[in-house]
């Protein structure tokens, strides 16, 4: 990515301010050179704004800018060099007074004046001078540059270029999904019109359909509303979705991906013809409908897909997005739609619903008439549209400072590729700096990866892109970035990600950003890459390349080392790249050279799921590195000792590494905000080398905490109550084996649990293995609300000896309750409510309950004391007023649900292994059934809401008489929405056919899907428009229901030859 050089110029500035006071510089005697630099610096970050808006146009400002980009790296990296050596020498100096101290006075200071502080002194000297130097070279250099400017006649800011700040609201991820940005009837008709095309019969086989339009105009958001249609659903047993690009890989990736997204597996398979193969022998007999998005190369469908998609199928209908028409003609498409533009009238419409969130009719009508001439200026395109709300609806809503974005330069620079002028590089340049930078790092990112924002706040806090900003965190004012880039549709956010922390990235912002970043950064293999005067300066590299050999070029600028793909590296060479701030390797690594302990400015290191064994202790040198990631390293199981070294990091990720324990001197590391994977070795502590849980009272600033085997510890301590910042604990025990769970075990455990009561602002707690017989005293406490006042999602795994659950319902803030693994639960009755009595209300916040594994568990009730009063009583309290989803699994006991769910919202219930249950019913508010193997359901009914309901039965050779019962009830009130999809035996699907069994029930059902075989037999019906299709004939339907009565008799048989 690029420099954005105002924004780095103010940061370095501040951090130049920081550094000069500390006796780290003092020590060094460079303290007057750096400071000349920081005047220098600062008086020429006032015309720094102005020069990157002119560079975009002005080839010679470009070079001057570059020039200047250039120096104030290499000032950055002088910073970093002057901390570490002074500190060093401060520490020389501490160590020989110590010693002093410990010594007789002449005869020890002769020995000790040579061994440490004269010595250093003058050893230190020609570093000194070196650096000294360097500094002054470097404010020559800056005095060269700060003349050259003035040619330029650039504007000068009368405030910091970089002022932005964080917006509250937007620090954490919302929970809300984005409303869907579809206005205009245009895209409703195409979709209506499309979809009817693809599901009309044809004695053509296999038929291309093609949309065809400019970037940003739309073609993937139409696309995306006919694959998410119920008709394609219905009338194809396999859809599958595909980006395809000019930038995509390799041929194979496409086949394994199609492969793939139908839910099968390519396995060992990896030449083109042995997928193709596969893909045939996939399809067989099915029919597909198959989405290739942004195709620009016509022979990918040509010579890849076609054959193999047209031989085995029985109907397949392919949909292509494509900028130009004469692809689709060459790929055969017998239909083309092009995308219109947007009509002036509903890019208003649009503009409004991003702008105008809180729907402010009389803002909208006193700003339209200029709203009118921005969108006219957009030009029809939904993208721009997008951006340049985005930009909107960071101004005040008055006529000047809508005036201003509809005058702007911005609208007509002409150097930029047509695509992407007018609203898309407005949107950009009015991004405030700091933003600039974390929206173009995040171009780097391959479109076939998502955007996950833990990983990229890291990666912008390691680039020296985000500062603190007073109580706010470097973490908080990352997500707060984040999060104002999805607002303003720099970002969007996954459709199935419900709290935005994975995002993709619209392919006309990507490429607006790969433009801007120009050559300071590369994606790819660095071998093919000619070497020149760019490559030189390469600061960012991303190596993506299939070779099985891979040698990196020496490029003595680089700062961004990413490997994801090289099998045969060799790993002294990383340690060459001397300027590195970040290193993240692949999963194929399997070693860590020592002279990774080179890379002084290392501020992440990324060895996640690697197949190391060993950390070297060099890594301890790395005084500068703020994130070690280790997740997931099943080889490692001791760290050095030196890690206590780093005295900068900010994040230890340990997660699913199997270490033997911590090293001891964790509590040190004074900045770690976030520690997983803290292990407790076999002494719990009491070891000199291992950590033990007395050193987490000293990390003050813990926000997110995983501690691991707690059975291991030997003292109960309270290491949590301090920590103000925490918003998030994991607290896990070793599962037992057997023999573990003595009684004395059992007491320890709870009371090492009982001094674990966390912080009052924590947010999520999920507890593991947990063995005790009651749960901690802060959970059972009836002043819980007071406790844990903020907690708003709970997870509690195979805590297996607790007879009563906590009285959680007067949790305020619970919105999120998962238990699994409570197997020594029998009831759940009003203590679990709150105070046990009768609670008014309860769960007031709660939307999600899973309830899994509590295989002893016979009774559900909300009130005490009889059944019968249940219903009448419950209607006069409020409880679970949110609830939106219950899913019940593998508890075989339970007989029944409690009556007062019936005040409830509920809207999807999931009851899988429910082997007691019997009824299902008075439940208005619920949408969507899924019913899995519960053999006693014997009653559903009153469920008027009812739009989907799903069974799972692969064992019974009918269908349950529930449904029947049920389908008799709702035959003239069926809904046209009601879906019915059923996983049954071959002989349960042959009668479902048209004239057979129960045929005559399911006629009157408006969608049916029906599987057996796992989707290799098949049936689908719709009513209106009536569609019917099926693979079933009588010769397939006898030869699975021999197999199945094969299978049904080699369980049940006990004979000899079966056992």
């Amino acid at each position: 990515m690029a420099m954005i050089v105002d924004a780095f110029a103010g940061k370095l500035v501040e951090r130049l301010t920081n550094v000069i006071e500390e006796k780290a510089i003092m020590v060094l005697g460079v303290k007057d050179e750096l400071q000349k630099l920081q005047r220098r610096m600062e008086r020429i970050t006032r015309v720094l704004k102005d020069a990157e808006k002119k560079k975009i146009q002005d080839e010679i400002v470009k070079g001057w800018v570059n020039e200047l980009k250039d120096l104030m790296y290499d000032a950055d990296d002088i910073i970093d060099l002057c901390m570490i050596q002074g500190t060093g020498l401060l520490l020389q100096d501490d160590h020989h007074h110590t010693q002093l101290a410990e010594s007789s006075a002449a005869a020890s200071t002769r020995v000790r004046c040579c061994n440490f502080p004269l010595l250093s002194c003058v050893r230190s000297v020609p570093f000194r001078n070196e650096v000294a130097d360097k500094i002054k070279s470097l404010n020559d250099r800056l005095t060269e540059i700060s003349e050259d400017k003035d040619q330029f006649n650039f504007i000068t800011s009368t405030k910091s270029s970089d002022a932005y700040a964080m917006n509250e609201p937007s620090s954490r991820p919302s929970s809300s999904l984005a409303e869907p940005d579809i206005v205009g009837w245009d895209i409703r008709d195409a979709t209506k019109s499309l979809v009817e095309l693809l599901v009309s019969p044809h004695e053509q086989k296999c038929r291309l359909f093609a949309i065809v339009g400019m970037g940003g105009i739309g073609k993937t958001t139409l696309a995306q509303q006919i694959y998410n249609d119920s008709k394609i659903n219905d009338h194809f047993v396999l859809c599958s979705w595909n980006w395809v690009s000019k930038s995509s890989t390799l041929d194979t990736d496409l086949l394994k991906e199609i492969i793939t997204n139908i839910g099968c597996s390519y396995e060992e398979s990896k030449t083109i013809a042995q997928l193709q193969n596969v893909l045939s022998k996939v399809l067989h007999g099915k029919s597909l409908f198959l989405v290739l998005d942004d195709v620009w190369d016509a022979d990918i469908w040509i010579d890849l897909i076609k054959n193999p998609i047209q031989i085995t199928t029985t109907k397949c209908r392919v949909l292509i997005t494509t900028r130009d028409r004469n692809t689709a003609m060459r790929m055969g498409a017998i239909h083309i739609h092009n995308v219109n533009k947007l009509s002036l009238d509903f890019g208003w419409e649009l503009l409004c619903k991003k702008v105008f969130i809180d729907n402010d009719v009389n803002d909208m009508q006193r700003l339209k008439d200029i709203g009118m001439q921005i969108v006219e200026k957009c030009d029809g395109l939904p993208v721009a549209i997008k951006v340049i709300a985005g930009v909107l609806i960071t101004k005040d809503r008055n006529k000047k400072e809508w005036e201003n974005v509809l005058n702007s330069d911005a609208w007509t620079i002409a150097s930029l590729p047509k695509e992407l002028r007018g609203a898309v590089y407005l949107s950009y340049e009015a991004l405030p700096s700091a933003l600039k930078h974390c929206f173009l790092y995040c171009c780097l990112i391959h479109r076939d990866y998502k955007l996950y924002y833990e990983t990229v706040i890291c990666e912008w806090i390691a680039e020296g892109f985000i500062e603190a900003n007073g109580s706010a965190s470097m973490e908080d004012v990352a997500r707060g970035y984040y999060m104002d880039l999805v607002r303003r549709s720099f970002l969007q956010p996954d459709p199935g990600s419900v709290i935005m922390w994975r995002c993709t990235m619209h392919d006309l912002l990507r490429a607006l950003g790969i433009f801007v970043i120009g050559d300071e950064s590369l994606r790819g293999d660095p071998q093919a890459v000619q070497s020149n005067s760019s490559t030189i300066k390469l600061r960012r590299l991303v190596v993506s390349s299939n070779k099985e050999n891979l040698n990196i070029p020496h490029f003595d600028c680089l700062r961004n080392l990413q490997l994801w793909t090289p099998p045969s590296l060799d790993m002294q060479m990383i340690g060459s790249f001397k300027k590195l701030r970040i290193l993240l390797l692949g999963d194929k690594i399997e070693n860590i050279s020592d002279n990774i302990g080179d890379l002084i400015h290392l501020r992440l290191l990324g060895l996640d799921y690697t197949k190391i064994c060993k950390l070297p202790d060099s890594v301890g040198n790395l005084i500068n590195l703020q994130f070690l990631l280790l997740g997931g390293c099943k080889s490692l199981h001791i760290l050095p000792r030196s890690i206590t070294r780093l005295c900068n990091l900010r994040r230890l990720n340990l997660q699913e590494t199997p270490l033997d324990y911590v090293p001891s001197g964790i509590g040190k590391l004074e900045h770690l905000n976030y520690l997983t994977g803290f292990t407790l070795g076999d002494t719990g502590g009491d070891r000199g080398e291992e950590c033990n849980l007395e050193e987490l009272q000293m990390l003050k600033n813990l926000s997110h905490l995983c501690i691991d085997k707690l059975e291991k510890a030997n003292k109960s301590t309270s290491v949590l109550l301090n920590k103000p910042c925490l918003k998030y604990v994991e607290l896990h025990c070793t599962p037992d084996s057997g023999g573990r769970n003595q009684q004395q075990e059992m007491d320890k455990i709870v009371q090492v649990f009982d001094e674990l009561s966390p912080p009052p602002g924590l947010e999520k707690l999920v507890i593991f293995n947990f063995f005790g017989g009651q749960y901690p005293k802060w959970m059972t406490s009836s002043s819980i609300s007071a406790t844990l006042p903020e907690l708003n999602g709970l997870r509690l795994h195979n805590c297996s000896n607790c007879p009563q659950l906590p009285q959680l319902g007067q949790l305020p803030q619970l919105n999120y309750l998962k238990i699994d693994g409570a197997t020594a639960l029998v009831s759940i009755g009003p203590e679990f409510l709150g105070n046990g009595e009768l609670a008014a209300k309860a769960f007031l916040k709660l939307e999600y309950l899973i309830l899994w594994n509590m295989t002893n568990w016979e009774q559900w009730s909300l009130i005490s004391g009889e059944e019968d009063n249940e219903h009448e009583l419950s209607g006069k309290l409020l409880l679970f007023p949110r609830l939106k989803r219950i899913n019940i699994q593998n508890c075989p006991k339970l007989r029944a649900l409690p009556r007062g769910l019936s005040q409830s919202s509920i809207q999807q219930l999931r009851i899988a292994g429910v082997h007691s249950l019997s009824r299902v019913s008075d439940l208005p508010a619920l949408r969507e059934l899924e019913v899995a193997d519960c053999p006693r359901l014997e009653c559903v009914k009153n469920l008027e809401s009812l739009h989907s309901l799903k069974i799972i039965d692969e064992d019974n050779m009918s269908l349950p008489e529930w449904l029947i019962s049920y389908l008799r009830q709702r035959e003239k009130p069926h809904a046209n929405q009601f879906h019915l999809h059923l996983n049954c035996s071959a002989q349960a699907l042959k009668g479902c056919l048209k004239g057979h069994r129960y045929w005559v029930f399911l006629q009157h059902v408006p969608r049916l899907e029906a599987y057996a075989d796992g989707g290799r037999m098949y049936l689908k019906y719709t009513k209106e428009p009536f569609s019917y299709q099926t693979n079933i004939d009588e010769e397939t339907t006898s030869m699975y229901m021999t197999q199945e009565i094969f299978h049904l008799y080699f369980v049940t048989c006990n004979c000899l030859y079966c056992l």
